[in-house]
């Protein structure tokens, strides 16, 4: 991302935390005034008195202050992209941002939302560069993640199939903290794209996810089955890393603890603090694919499983790869943290509902020990199954 967008994006999200840290400690002085018991509904509306003016002033000059800046940000921006080019690292802070809060850098238009992009990777070394073919390999990255990401110390899934099986990677980068359904169909429609401009004929078409990127790859080819697109005919396999299919433990736990600090006038403004979960990171809790799953239901109030089951496409052998943090099967700390975000049983799509079971074939799925989910960007057994799948014509 350009310097100059990225410092006005910057600057932008910097105002916008000023309004939030006012509105909380406007909400404790006016709490705190109101002599509220320790337990029940919080007051409502301003705080009284000249604590109320005094944070209503301080509103108007950060917003004044916001227009007056991005004034001048917009007139310097093309001297600061020459002096100062984006590099990996910009580039990796501005995606954990979009997995954060890049609903609300949408919603606002903020420059630093990413947009749903491919990017044709170069599979060998840069004298020998490989031609596209008509395999194509979809690489799909994890919240708060960039396409460059795949690259875990020094070791590329994606890279190591392109060179080795004859694939053509195309990488994809998205805004992971919009909804995920919203994400889908953005990837749908950019593959659909992608195949109509193909420079030959494409021959297959074969989906990698990583964690959300799973759910963001099931999302779209739900969204080509239901609107025909073409692309989805061209799909024969699809594997799934990490992939929290039924929810992660982790954003459950966030849930819980905004919940908890609404209970109490003196806490109830701290729970703006929990709530800052982007709409990607909420549809975590239980995996919603589908606008349905999550429309029409209050995510900050209600921790229910509304999804409506959604089976894994037909027509396409899919696979998936767990990871335990676990030395062995049948550890406690395995079966409470399975590897730190996502169960095992989640990430392999076993559901005690069949309704919403997947109902992956064993020789489908494989289960590593000793690996937390991170780890499964670097870890070599990663690579051997997925050429154990994959590496088949």
């Amino acid at each position: 991302m350009e310097t100059g967008k990225a410092l006005r994006g910057s600057t932008h999200l910097a105002f916008d935390a000023v309004d939030g840290v006012t509105h909380i400690v406007e909400g404790m002085y006016r709490n705190i005034a109101a002599g509220a018991w320790p337990l029940g509904k919080s007051p409502e509306g301003p705080a009284p008195g000249i604590a109320g003016f005094v944070h209503t002033a301080i509103r108007q000059v950060s917003g004044i202050s916001r227009s007056s800046l991005d004034l001048v940000l917009k007139q310097v921006a093309p001297r600061l992209d020459s002096i100062a080019p984006p590099g990996p690292r910009r580039e990796a802070i501005i995606a954990a941002l979009n997995g954060v809060c890049g609903d609300h850098l949408a919603r606002t238009g903020n420059p630093l939302a990413i947009p749903t992009r491919l990017r044709v990777g170069r599979a060998g070394p840069s004298d020998n560069i490989r031609k596209p073919g008509g395999r194509l390999l979809i690489a799909i990255h994890g919240l708060s993640m960039n396409d460059q990401e795949w690259t875990s110390q020094n070791l590329n899934h994606i890279e190591t199939l392109a060179n080795q099986h004859g694939f053509t990677p195309v990488y994809v980068s998205y805004n992971s903290g919009k909804h995920i359904s919203d994400n889908g169909r953005e990837l749908s429609a950019a593959l659909d794209a992608l195949v109509a401009g193909w420079p030959l004929p494409v021959e297959s078409i074969t989906l990698i996810g990583f964690s959300m990127g799973g759910l963001v790859a099931r999302s779209a080819m739900l969204r080509a089955q239901q609107r025909q697109l073409g692309w989805i005919n061209q799909v024969d396999k699809a594997v799934y890393i990490g992939t929290p299919h039924h929810g992660a433990v982790l954003e459950r736990g966030g849930f819980w603890l905004q919940k908890l600090l609404t209970y109490s006038p003196y806490t109830a403004p701290f729970a703006v603090l929990g709530r800052i979960r982007s709409d990607g990171i909420i549809d975590l809790r239980h995996g919603n694919l589908r606008d349905e799953d999550w429309q029409h239901h209050d995510a900050d109030s209600d921790n229910g499983d509304y999804r409506v089951p959604t089976p894994l496409a037909e027509g396409i052998e899919h696979y998936a790869i767990a990871a335990t943090l676990s030395k062995k099967p049948g550890e406690r700390l395995g079966r409470l943290l399975g590897d730190g975000l996502v169960h095992p049983s989640s990430a392999t799509g076993r559901h005690a509902n069949p309704r919403h079971d997947l109902g992956l074939n064993r020789e489908n799925t494989r289960i590593l020990y000793d690996l937390g989910h991170l780890g499964m960007l670097c870890d070599p057994r990663v690579s051997d199954q997925l050429a154990s799948w994959l590496g088949r014509v």
